[in-house]
């Protein structure tokens, strides 16, 4: 990415929401029914003898069948196949649930063109995505460019805030490390041909002492370039916070977030127009 020679490009804050859910019908064992048959010569045994109350040996052979009756057949169908619907069921809603919950391995980062996406619900789940995976302790590791030809960042306590930020052909280009009086700095670094900002504030903190630049209107147009070391914003009005630690995965081409809030804010601009202050800076036009 071009970087505007040092000397024509002006220093302004400006900050990024990148990130912006199983009776038997138990037929009571038909217990089968036993019919109790009698011999041939019945009415003769019937006329010679009468039956004993107690039970005879002659009894016993018929007492048999009700120690072990035969099972219905259809009894023993009908359980295994209950039960293997009632599994089924379970399986297939189980399987509902684990689609609903958001894949920690699809948490992946990406920068530049690669990295951008259509709509907030892809990026909403992206970002979703990498939540799970720092929750389980899966998140990828963040890769570190100690070669961007970046500014020399302060040791100030610093931030930009803002109701709203738009952000036209925005795109993450990954973490970097600036150079400061107290040592490297790790920095989000997002770019962009516009950056539109509405009732803005730039504050940093000297010696004990908050100073504060109101800015109504501020818009920075041609090679735009932020840094920040972390981002608070809102998108569709869901909270997001993203550092070096947990950058954006995704972004869109036209981010617009609102509640921004960006710690140690750098930005480098073709040219900056503060409608609010009637002052504009284009050093093409020195």
């Amino acid at each position: 990415m071009r970087r505007p020679p040092t000397e024509n490009r002006a220093l302004a804050a400006a900050a990024l929401p990148l990130a912006l859910a199983v009776t038997l019908a138990s037929a009571p064992a038909p217990t089968s029914i036993w019919d109790w048959l009698l011999p041939d010569d019945e009415e003769e045994q019937g006329e010679e003898e009468q039956p004993s109350e107690e039970p005879t040996d002659g009894t016993e052979d018929d007492e048999e069948p009700e120690e072990s009756p035969e099972p219905d057949p259809e009894d023993g169908d009908d359980d295994p196949e209950e039960d293997d619907g009632a599994e089924e069921d379970e399986e297939e809603e189980d399987g509902d649930e684990d689609d609903e919950e958001p894949d920690a391995v699809e948490c992946e980062y990406r920068v530049g063109e690669e990295g951008l996406v259509e709509d907030e619900e892809q990026f909403l789940e992206a970002v979703e995505a990498c939540q799970a995976a720092e929750e389980d302790g899966t998140l990828p590791e963040v890769a570190v460019d100690e070669t961007d030809d970046c500014f020399t960042g302060s040791t100030r306590t610093s931030g930009l805030t803002a109701d709203r930020l738009t952000m036209t052909g925005a795109s993450y280009d990954g973490v970097v490390e600036c150079s400061t009086d107290e040592g490297p700095q790790r920095y989000l670094r997002l770019s962009m041909s516009t950056a539109d900002l509405v009732e803005g504030e730039l504050w940093f903190e000297d010696a004990g002492t908050r100073m504060s630049l109101d800015l109504p209107e501020l818009s920075m147009d041609g090679d735009v370039v932020l840094h920040v070391t972390e981002m608070n914003v809102r998108i569709l009005g869901i909270p997001l916070t993203f550092t070096p630690d947990f950058p954006p995965p995704l972004l869109l081409p036209i981010m617009i977030v609102t509640d921004v809030d960006v710690s140690d804010p750098l930005a480098a601009t073709d040219s900056m127009t503060i409608p609010g202050l009637n002052a504009r800076h284009n050093p093409e036009q020195q």
